[in-house]
């Protein structure tokens, strides 16, 4: 099925207790939440000891400091505030694919129920940006930290778009960097198939990187890196256009097999370039289980 059960993405809500969102700044939302902020006040967890200036609150003084320096010091703590999490889904045509066990628009809802549920289980703000066929090719979501929110969301991804629209990687990512709180973590589920060394696709990433955390996962299929020998086989560009191969061909499939290493070698180059984490997934793939190991690895290597 192109699209998956939207009940089964709600269950999915009770597969994320080992889910963990990996962070490696501090987060600077204004409200309060579960994660260290980057400002410093009233808080839960111990940071420094500063000197003392008019007017702080004399409950915090540090005394032991205060005599050993012979100057009034005072205990500051870091404050604790909420994270912003945006979910940027991939919803053109390319994603409704898959030869084997399901589609990539199957596995990008799962994953993103997997991670929206995670978010509101640890008390984040959680918001989606979907680009392709959804209306005017874009739509952005405020952060809400609302489980009625994501549901919303998922039955979207759920159900089948009348509408058609081809929309860059680019694009999506001009829209968050407008609308993103500094700190937010972005993950990015796309097939990456049009990533192919344009100066402003890096640039637009790039751009992002430097305000948000970001992580890119990528769903392919086994057919999406090499193609079987199973005769002529059609292939629909759009509603309209239809070409045909000939899968016989050798030389044929060693030039479809050396275009996709050409774009792994890129996407590749690009992630490692820019510091991104990028977990790859397939329609073969247990999604729940290797997410949730590819994101521990990232918060370990991050520590």
């Amino acid at each position: 099925m192109l699209y998956p059960d939207f009940n089964d993405l709600v269950a999915l809500g009770n597969l994320t207790s080992r889910l963990t969102h990996p962070s490696s700044s501090s987060v600077k939302s204004s409200a309060l939440g579960n994660h260290r902020s980057a400002f410093r006040g009233q808080g839960l967890e111990f940071d420094a000891v500063r000197e003392y200036v008019p007017g702080d609150d004399i409950r915090n003084i540090d005394w032991r400091v205060t005599a050993r320096t012979g100057s009034p010091h005072l205990k500051v703590f870091q404050e604790e505030r909420e994270r912003h999490i945006i979910l940027c889904i991939d919803m053109n045509a390319s994603m409704r694919f898959g030869t084997r066990n399901t589609f990539k628009s199957v596995q990008a809802a799962r994953i993103a129920a997997l991670l929206g549920f995670g978010g509101i289980a640890q008390q984040d703000r959680v918001s989606s940006c979907l680009f392709g066929d959804v209306e005017e090719g874009i739509q952005f979501f405020p952060p809400k930290r609302s489980k009625t929110s994501l549901l919303y969301l998922l039955k979207m991804l759920a159900t089948p778009q009348v509408q058609r629209h081809s929309v860059p990687l680019k694009e999506s990512l001009d829209c968050i960097f407008k609308r993103a709180h500094t700190g937010s973590l972005v993950y990015v589920i796309s097939d990456f198939l049009e990533i192919d060394g344009d100066f402003e696709d890096e640039d637009a990433i790039s751009r992002l990187r430097k305000k948000c955390e970001v992580v890119f996962i990528s769903i392919n299929d086994p057919a999406d890196k090499s193609i079987a020998s199973i005769g002529t086989v059609g292939f629909c560009l759009n509603e309209t256009e239809k070409t045909y191969v000939n899968t016989e061909s050798l030389a044929g499939r060693k030039a479809y097999e050396e275009q996709w290493l050409a774009h792994e070698k890129r996407l590749h180059q690009l992630t490692s370039q820019l510091k991104i984490p990028l977990i790859e997934l397939s329609t073969l793939s247990d999604v729940q289980k290797e997410l949730s190991t590819s994101l521990n690895q990232i918060k370990r290597r991050k520590r």
